[in-house]
């Protein structure tokens, strides 16, 4: 059994809180494994954790037929120049869900998770962006390019170039910050299940930062994982977030960094707006 609607990105963009939303909705399942990357495996590389093969990646919707909409949350789904084709190769008929951020905030909230999760070796913004060139030249993590994964327009592209526009629903991260409910109610208005559902979104997890004492952030975090398997799931979630908001420091961008990085979006964020049907003009700003 394959899902019958996906979130497909965009890192760094509220996808988690989605996909949480939609984990407490009792008609929806979601796969446990949130980012199976399935679609955006190609020969040449996979991704670490990724799920290539398509029997392992079947098992993970085995035995819920009962659901009305089941889905998963890979976010390098949008980024991948793979991953639109073969969706509409194995699923054509998918509901496809892309929650988009303003790209600029997107990269460096990018570069910080990736400083979360020690994945990303240069300790200032400015010399990552310097780097992200040789990294795709070298074939590294589509995570640490911190341009590139932004440029919206160019991805949408290719999924409309694939699939009807009515089989697409765009949303934007400001929106599900400022009015919660209402975004919840056109995604499952969307997908096909009750809209009037109200999930708890009291608690958000995956949170980005720089923890302020690494060492003791890693031994509460992985005391927080034995714990959390004993807890309910919005327990379990509202620890995780309270533990990000004590212990995560959030540094900010420099200013002009910010300038560069909005000449670098203008063109591919007017085009997201084309395609969108979207106002942008608070990202062009």
């Amino acid at each position: 059994m394959l899902p019958n609607f996906l979130i497909i990105g965009a890192p760094r963009s509220g996808t988690t809180h989605l996909y949480q939303g939609l984990r407490q909705h009792p008609q929806v399942f979601m796969s446990d494994f949130k980012e199976p990357m399935y679609f955006a495996c190609d020969n040449e590389r996979a991704w670490p954790g990724s799920i290539c093969e398509k029997k392992a990646y079947e098992e993970l919707f085995q035995g819920r037929e009962q659901y009305r909409a089941r889905g998963e949350a890979s976010t390098l789904y949008l980024y991948s120049e793979l991953a639109a084709q073969r969706i509409f190769r194995e699923i054509p008929h998918a509901r496809l869900i892309a929650i988009l951020r303003n790209p600029v905030a997107r990269a460096f909230s990018q570069y910080t998770f990736q400083r979360f999760l020690n994945t990303e070796p240069l300790d200032t913004f400015e010399a990552a962006l310097a780097a992200e060139a040789e990294r795709q030249r070298a074939l590294a993590s589509p995570f640490l390019f911190y341009r590139q994964v932004g440029l919206y327009g160019e991805q949408i592209s290719r999924y409309l170039a694939a699939f009807p526009k009515s089989q697409l629903l765009f949303l934007l991260q400001d929106d599900l910050d400022t009015n919660p409910h209402q975004v919840f109610q056109r995604l499952f208005s969307f997908i096909g299940v009750n809209p009037d559902f109200q999930p708890d979104l009291r608690y958000r997890t995956n949170a980005s930062g720089v923890p302020q004492h690494r060492t003791l952030f890693n031994l509460i975090k992985s005391t927080g994982r034995a714990v959390k398997r004993f807890l309910p799931e919005h327990m379990a979630t509202r620890l995780s977030g309270q533990a990000h908001q004590a212990l995560l420091a959030r540094p900010s961008m420099r200013d002009d960094t910010r300038q560069q990085l909005l000449r670098f979006f203008h063109q591919d964020m007017l085009r997201t707006q084309e395609l969108t049907g979207y106002d942008l003009s608070h990202w062009l700003s």
